[in-house]
């Protein structure tokens, strides 16, 4: 952690204030805004960066201490005389003074916090820029009342005033970044974000204070918030200063709005007051917002409600959550979430909660994909003692928060115990899959199943086994065995909505993953649209649906409907709400979709926060991060990193998880490759796409195939993508197999065809490094040509698209002779954007874009500029 944090996110404000200060007709510049939101430090850096003598700059400030003293803010800057006596005009007086320090450079106020200054100091300030004697850079709080002469600088045109807001969510993430010196991970920004509301003074204590606490940590090279938000004495000093004039009253509504938000204004007017509760509202303490027809309150500011919480003290804090608790209680707990806030306000009280509420809670956690709440609600039923069909019911919470021997233990506890069918059937289908997925027990797992098949009496039950049989063998890449299963329970009626949810979740992986991409979209949609007869018994499938149909159209090629599924599931599952095996999963689609755009770094990024979360999923999951982590490091030519993902990856892999295993043997292939050994990585992925052509695993052999012709082996994966092709849906198939056909050929122009098809499909990489196939086989055919020239440009422009990629096509690739604007347009022209996206872009008129770009026609050759994009 620095002592002092980098300057970050606020580059186009520190331009503005540079270039103003720089301009001849500025006469001032005033920054504003909140308390703690990095005014002060904005004008320090925008004065650190003016060129040497370009200014004499003074600084100064108000204080309250110096309100009442003329010129008290420059004291230390004016000769020690009896202004009152000796001086007819002040001002005068003091602007000659200052004038004095100003030799030769022009002369340049700094003044912090305006608002605070003296009458005189205020009167100063504004004489020195109405009369032009001096430029000033002030800073302003917003709200505050200020001087008139300070007000009036912007209020009559004399100085441009800058508002500054907060920081944005992806600004904070980039400033704690900046200052740790290491990756955020994603739910830890959104955390501290979502605390300080881009306040970087909150921010910047809020994990000093983390740091401190070991609250804040490194996992895996990405860091994380673990636990509850400890508040250094300095920021909770800031917040009391904020709340000081709040009465007893007042605070009483904070304290219970700060325990239990939001809560419903009748709820809360009942335990407290409705004047309370308008004054504190009126003090800005907490604020009320429709919701439905309900109106609910919140704390002003999330670290309002910390503090408050903090300043409560156990006793009361026990004594607020158990009225709030009663109190909805008393409502009979009607609407939706109250059970569950119960829930959680009686065991954050320490109070007895009942196994039934606890159990019901759990499963609410579960259905919002809440799984620290959930996991928390589970084992509070289990140690509050309840049966094993209720112990069946939290199974799956343990299982996928990671926790597999706790499964296996409950589990076999409770299966020594009398009960029914149709109990015994669920907790054995529980521990076959806990044993399979989560403990790589695969044998195990299928004879409990088959024991249990052959002594199960209800057709549903033998059903359930049926398909929990069947799930097994698709994650373990054994479809031809499946599929007898899953057509059988297709045409069977009557069966049990867990059944039937886990038979089509099973269904659409086994199309994904056999690259029947165009009917396991559909499957999962209707899946989805159907979800509320089997939610409540699964509410993990909604991640196996919702993933199933973005690997599916991730993998036809189709990246603009993937990123809109994938962004759908990093919105249910790890933006609301924490699910390790969503979030895994999530993130490790998100890698592949950056690695098929071509941007090797996020894609990077993204790997290690899959590495970072992978940890708490099943055990089948834990790996596939670093299953990618080796991959997309590999590309990125960073061989430590993806050999030790290589070795992790393989320490992971287990029987039963088989479907997610892929990408490190392909991570192999690029190390090789990035010793120099390109011929031993085709190899390689050769010898990777007959594994996975041996297990029907279709989208993998095309990938694996695909490198190896990215790696020279056109000639071996031609036909072997050709045969592929026919049996799998999607234009990235065939435009594999094109691939394939025109570098065993070595045709320049199908090349220049498949490197804008490829360009037009948003796969930049794929895009760059057949252009420069194109470019080589050009020049074999015609050395020196226009063709072979515009190729390389256009190689070279891609292959700038793709950030943090080092492959061996893109190697010794040559910078074009081209401006710097030139080299903008032409790049932007060569990812496929027309003319007139690129002028919107760069606020450029169409006119001058087209000129540019034919000027770079002109300059590298280029005759048919369809290779370059769209008109």
């Amino acid at each position: 952690m620095r002592t002092s944090w980098p300057f970050t996110g606020r580059a186009s404000t520190l331009d503005e204030v540079g270039s103003l200060l720089n301009a001849r007709a500025t006469r001032g510049v005033v920054v504003a805004g909140d308390a703690g939101v990095g005014k002060t430090r904005l004008v320090n850096e925008a004065l650190e960066r003016l060129e040497p003598d370009r200014f004499t700059v003074v600084r100064t400030g108000g204080t309250s201490a110096n309100t009442g003293i003329p010129f008290g803010a420059f004291g230390h800057l004016l000769p020690v005389e009896d202004v009152a006596t000796t001086v007819v005009n002040p001002l005068r007086w003091a602007t000659e003074a200052l004038r004095g320090l100003a030799e030769p450079a022009p002369l340049l106020v700094a003044v912090d916090d305006a608002h605070l200054l003296d009458p005189t100091s205020a009167a100063l300030v504004h004489h020195l820029v109405l009369h032009r004697e001096a430029r000033v850079l002030a800073t302003v709080r917003t709200g505050a009342a200020a001087p008139d002469p300070v007000t009036a600088l912007w209020k009559d045109d004399l100085a441009r005033r800058l508002d500054l807001v907060p920081l944005t969510k992806l600004e904070s993430q980039a400033v704690v970044e900046a200052a740790l010196g290491g990756q955020l991970g994603t739910p830890t920004a959104r955390r501290l974000y979502h605390s300080t509301r881009g306040n970087l003074l909150f921010l910047h204590e809020l994990v000093l204070s983390g740091l401190a606490e070991g609250r804040l940590a490194q996992t895996r090279g990405v860091w994380h918030w673990d636990g509850d938000l400890p508040l250094s004495p300095r920021l909770r000093g800031l917040i009391e200063t904020r709340l000081a004039a709040a009465g007893e009253a007042e605070r009483e509504v904070l304290e219970y709005v700060a325990l239990g938000e939001p809560i419903g204004a009748a709820t809360l007017a009942e335990l407290t007051s409705e004047d309370a509760v308008e004054r504190a509202e009126t003090r800005s303490l907490v604020a009320s917002s429709a919701t439905g027809r309900r109106l609910e309150v919140r704390t002003a500011h999330p670290l309002y409600g910390e503090v408050a919480r903090a300043a409560a003290g156990p006793g009361r804090v026990r004594d607020r959550l158990t009225a709030l608790a009663r109190t909805l209680e008393g409502t009979g707990m009607r609407r939706h979430g109250d059970l569950l806030r119960v829930a959680l306000w009686h065991l954050d009280a320490g109070a007895p909660a009942g196994p039934d509420l606890l159990l019901a809670a759990c499963g609410q956690a579960f259905m919002l994909h809440d799984m620290d709440l959930a996991l928390r609600c589970g084992r509070s039923a289990l140690a509050a003692g309840v049966d094993a069909a209720a112990t069946v019911r939290i199974a799956p919470v343990l299982l996928l928060a990671g926790r597999h021997d706790e499964v296996e233990a409950q589990l076999s506890r409770v299966a020594a115990e009398p009960m029914d069918e149709a109990t015994r059937t669920g907790v054995t289908c529980m521990r076959s899959f806990n044993l399979s997925m989560g403990l790589g027990e695969q044998e195990r797992a299928e004879a409990l199943l088959d024991d249990a098949a052959a002594h199960a009496t209800a057709p549903a039950l033998r059903q359930q086994i049926q398909a929990y049989q069947a799930v097994g063998r698709v994650y373990s890449a054994r479809f031809a065995e499946a599929e007898p299963q899953l057509a059988e329970l297709r045409a069977a009626t009557g069966v049990p909505p867990e059944a039937a949810g886990l038979a089509g979740g099973a269904e659409a992986l086994r199309l994904v993953f056999t690259g029947r991409f165009d009917e396991a979209v559909a499957m999962a949609d209707e899946a989805l649209d159907a979800s509320a007869e089997w939610l409540e018994h699964m509410p993990s499938l909604v991640a196996t649906y919702s993933d199933a149909r973005a690997a599916a159209s991730l993998w036809a090629g189709d990246l603009a409907a993937a990123d809109s599924y994938i962004a759908y599931g990093e919105r249910l599952f790890t933006e609301e709400h924490l699910s390790p095996v969503a979030a895994t999963t999530s993130r490790t689609l998100r890698v592949e979709w950056c690695l098929l755009r071509g941007d090797i770094r996020r894609a990077v990024r993204w790997a290690h926060e899959a590495v970072s979360h992978g940890t708490g999923a099943l055990w089948a999951l834990s790996g596939h991060g670093h299953e990618m982590l080796a991959y997309a490091a590999s590309v990125a030519g960073d061989a430590a990193t993806a050999t030790t993902a290589v070795r992790k990856a393989q320490r992971r892999r287990i029987p039963g998880g088989r479907i997610f295993h892929f990408r490190a043997d392909l991570g192999r292939a690029w190390i090789r490759a990035a010793s120099g050994d390109v011929a031993g990585a085709a190899a390689i992925a050769l010898d990777a796409a007959t594994r996975f052509e041996e297990r029907t695993l279709r989208p993998y052999a095309m990938f694996a195939l695909h490198d190896a012709v990215r790696l020279g082996a056109a000639a071996q994966a031609r036909d072997r993508l050709a045969d592929l092709a026919e049996h799998t849906d999607g234009p990235l198939v065939r435009l594999c197999a094109r691939h394939a056909d025109a570098a065993a050929r070595q045709d320049p122009e199908a090349l220049d065809d498949l490197s804008k098809a490829f360009a037009d499909r948003g796969m930049t990489l794929y895009a760059a490094e057949t252009a420069a196939e194109a470019a080589r086989a050009h020049e074999r055919h015609a050395p020196g040509s226009r063709e072979a020239n515009a190729a390389a440009t256009r190689a070279w422009l891609l292959a700038g698209n793709c950030t943090g990629a080092r492959t061996p096509a893109l190697s010794g690739l040559a910078a074009p002779e081209l401006t710097t604007r030139q080299l903008e347009i032409a790049r932007l022209a060569a990812a496929g954007l027309g003319n007139r996206e690129i002028a919107e872009r760069l606020v450029l008129s169409v006119r001058t874009v087209a000129n540019h770009l034919q000027a770079v026609y002109d300059r590298v050759g280029v005759t048919d500029v369809s290779l370059w994009g769209k008109e």
